[in-house]
């Protein structure tokens, strides 16, 4: 999972070495686009973490059956799901991004944000799928339909975005479009591999078990809605220093999603450890095993962050021609290599817990850090900030966040797992 995660970032940094090519505008237009298209990713997550928990502790407790049918009752939800999301997203873009301060970016921010809208109940039935193969540890699979999807992104990005041979010159629109048709083919060979999970997956339609996984997800969903909402706040006062500052922060984020994403995979991964020992009744084993994976989840966290410094002075040229966008992005890689042990380990013991069965305490940490920690000092830094420096205040109140999210999450998870893990098939 950490290989396939990490060729979904190198895919986003390719991504926007290509979009670069056009000009800081629009990779600030992917950049915002980018996170409107979080807050509407993020309805797949009810179904997704329902799905994961519920299967991953019917694996424990040796139920496959109920695994499969689990899955397929909440395939078909999440595919409903999205389509209307999908169109309100499409119709609404426009004056959705002009709240995120898209300015100069916007018209391309719209073309990239409504195609990926395009494609947006793909991605929610892939989401159901990955977690089939997540809850059951059989991963291998996911891999090749990640690498099969990145190769052709890889093949469609600079046709699509330059117009190359008879394909017209598309822009940021094209690589939404190559994500969108990278999306069909990685969804079509996760489903053709399900067969390897010893787990039958079919579409089923939505009922008990739908139901049950919303009721499990919807905290994680409710998570999801309202951190992306105060990120799209936060990428608000970024957008507010300048378009500058906004290709510097997306150009940022990318090259972190290195580190962040292989460290999701981690927290998955313990999570569906924790819920399959919770599965099988054994609270302490399961107790025990999160904390091994949370402590190695720091040591690696560290690792990626001393390659975060490393890269700082010198991956952001690649990226733009401006020498202030890549100092700017330089100092963001600095920040975030010196809190990504945090990161991990606020990740993976996230995950620990809802994969133990209790979805909701995560959900109130994790919203009580962003909105106290990481929105309200965004609003008052940036001002305090030298000249020209704006931003720095926001990324200052990210780390701020990142790092009080880990220590609360480490104090909970010490003090209560035993009382938050419940058997829940």
């Amino acid at each position: 999972m950490m290989i396939a995660e990490s060729l979904d970032s190198i895919l986003w940094i390719i991504d926007t070495l290509f979009v670069s090519m056009l000009g800081d505008i629009a990779v600030a237009a992917v950049g915002v686009g980018g996170y409107l298209g979080w807050l509407f990713f993020v309805g797949s997550t009810m179904m997704y973490m329902g799905a994961l928990v519920l299967a991953s502790q019917a694996i424990g407790a040796g139920e496959r059956g109920k695994a499969g049918r689990v899955v397929g009752e909440a395939l078909v939800s999440n595919t409903l799901l999205a389509v209307p999301l999908a169109i309100v997203g499409y119709v609404l873009a426009p004056s959705m991004l002009e709240l995120l301060n898209a300015g100069e970016a916007l018209d391309e921010a719209t073309s990239y944000f409504r195609v990926r809208s395009v494609g947006l109940p793909l991605v929610y039935a892939y989401m159901v799928l990955d977690a089939a193969f997540r809850a059951t540890g059989v991963t291998r699979p996911v891999l090749k339909a990640t690498a099969a999807a990145v190769m052709v992104n890889l093949v469609l990005d600079p046709v699509l975005i330059l117009g190359l041979g008879p394909a017209p010159r598309m822009e940021v629109a094209g690589a939404a479009w190559a994500s969108v048709v990278a999306t069909v083919v990685g969804m079509i060979l996760l489903y053709r591999y399900t067969r390897a999970i010893g787990v039958e997956i079919r579409p089923a339609r939505p009922g008990e078990w739908a139901l049950k996984a919303a009721k499990v997800g919807f905290p994680s969903m409710l998570e999801r809605v309202v951190f992306v909402l105060g990120n799209v706040a936060y990428i608000g006062v970024v957008a507010g220093c300048g378009e500058e500052s906004l290709a510097a922060h997306t150009i940022g984020v990318r090259v972190e999603s290195l580190a962040f994403l292989p460290m999701f995979s981690i927290a998955t991964a313990a999570g569906t450890m924790v819920g399959q020992e919770v599965g099988r009744g054994d609270v302490e084993e399961a107790r025990r095993v999160g904390w091994e994976v949370a402590k190695a989840s720091i040591l690696f966290g560290g690792l990626l962050g001393i390659i975060l410094l490393a890269a700082s002075s010198i991956v952001p040229h690649a990226f733009t021609d401006n020498p202030r966008v890549a100092w700017l992005a330089g100092i963001y890689l600095v920040i975030a290599g010196l809190t990504e042990p945090a990161l991990g380990v606020e990740m993976t013991i996230a995950q620990i817990i809802r994969g133990a069965g209790n979805t909701v305490v995560p959900t109130v940490v994790n919203l009580a850090s962003l909105y106290l920690l990481r929105v309200l000092p965004a609003t008052i830094l940036p001002s305090l900030m030298p000249p020209g420096l704006c931003v720095l205040g926001a990324w200052l109140s990210m780390a701020i966040d990142v790092t009080g999210r880990g220590i609360a999450l480490v104090i909970v998870y010490r003090r209560y797992f035993s009382r938050l893990a419940q058997k829940l098939v």
